[in-house]
């Protein structure tokens, strides 16, 4: 718990002239769960892979809220993330690319400039000042608790950053964050819902601020169910009722873990869809995601232009499960949970 009391510390008295903190955050958290520590606890992270995910928490923020356009998520109104992240959004949708990691997969042009651009970003300024607190008077400034920070600095040039490698969270780092990402997650998206507020002057509530951020892009997800819909024989891929009312449902929730991905991909009913809403299922429903035929997988990536994400599905799931405790609750139909008892690989068949 020290290390949360340290984050929350940071973010409690860290002034914040961006979302781009909160943003890295996010990626680095997700990047632990996605991933194991070295045999010295350990874990090296690509910058470009810290990019690669920033890019997707800004994806469908890149898209107009209402008549306001986009939010702006900086305070010194110069263009954003989610300015740069946006045309080439529109041009890739136009394309039927309709994901971050989609555009990511399929190594759009547009996307690959992008990426060298939000990675320039991620490494000048949220990584260079993501440990320091304001020093005036306390002498404190930064402390590097999370990675060493010594080498970074706000005006890298990309031959700087292509020397530097990858950053190395501290040992114990990677662990700590896996384990509280249920606790700091939340935090975080709170924080953003936020500061995104404040930076838009037009009195919005936060929490329909919070859903735009944040929730999936059910549009895009639309595409996916007559191939599901044909995958499943049009059965519920939970209860296997016939489907009345389809829904395209993340089996490791969005919320927890932000894959779009047809492994994580499953056609539900109404009923099983809004009663397990951001739940963790039973091991077996995602054994039984994660079992289906590969090629089948891949004739549905090939028809929606939506990547198949298997070995980042798989990665996260040993992240998520392994860190709950035993005796938490897991969702196994509509109205029936059962108490999560054996952690680890051995709960999964895949």
């Amino acid at each position: 718990m020290a290390l949360a009391q340290r984050l929350v510390a940071l973010l409690e008295t860290g002034q914040r002239q961006s979302t781009y903190k909160l943003a890295t955050l996010m990626a680095l958290i997700d990047a632990c769960v996605e991933n194991f520590p070295a045999a010295d606890s350990t874990l090296a992270v690509p910058i470009q892979e810290i990019a690669h995910r920033v890019i997707a928490y800004y994806w469908n923020q890149s898209r107009p809220y209402d008549e306001r356009g986009l939010l702006s998520q900086n305070k010194n109104g110069g263009r954003s993330i989610p300015d740069l992240i946006a045309p080439v959004r529109n041009t890739l949708m136009g394309q039927r690319v309709r994901t971050a990691e989609a555009a990511r997969e399929a190594e759009a042009p547009e996307y690959l400039r992008l990426a060298r651009k939000v990675e320039r970003i991620v490494a000048q300024l949220p990584l260079t000042h993501l440990q320091t607190v304001p020093a005036r008077g306390s002498g404190v400034g930064r402390q590097d608790f999370i990675f060493d920070a010594s080498r970074l600095h706000k005006k890298m040039t990309l031959a700087e950053l292509d020397a530097h490698g990858p950053i190395v969270l501290h040992a114990g780092v990677a662990k700590a964050l896996r384990e509280l990402a249920p606790l700091l997650k939340p935090m975080l998206e709170m924080l953003w819902a936020t500061d995104v507020a404040n930076m838009n002057r037009s009195h919005l509530e936060t929490d329909d601020i919070a859903g735009f951020l944040f929730g999936s892009d059910r549009t895009a997800l639309t595409s996916l169910t007559p191939h599901l819909r044909d995958l499943q024989d049009n059965r519920c891929f939970y209860c296997d009722r016939t489907v009345q009312t389809a829904h395209v449902d993340h089996v490791l929730p969005w919320s927890r873990i932000p894959i779009d991905g047809v492994a994580n991909l499953v056609l539900t009913d109404d009923r099983c869809n809004l009663s397990k809403l951001a739940s963790l299922p039973v091991p077996e429903h995602l054994s039984r995601a994660l079992s289906r035929p590969a090629l089948d997988l891949a004739e549905v990536s090939k028809m929606t232009r939506f990547p198949v994400l298997l070995d980042r599905t798989q990665r996260a799931s040993l992240g998520l499960y392994g860190t709950i405790a035993p005796g938490s609750p897991l969702w196994q139909a509509p109205n029936r949970y059962v108490p999560h008892r054996e952690p680890g690989r051995r709960s999964f068949s895949f």
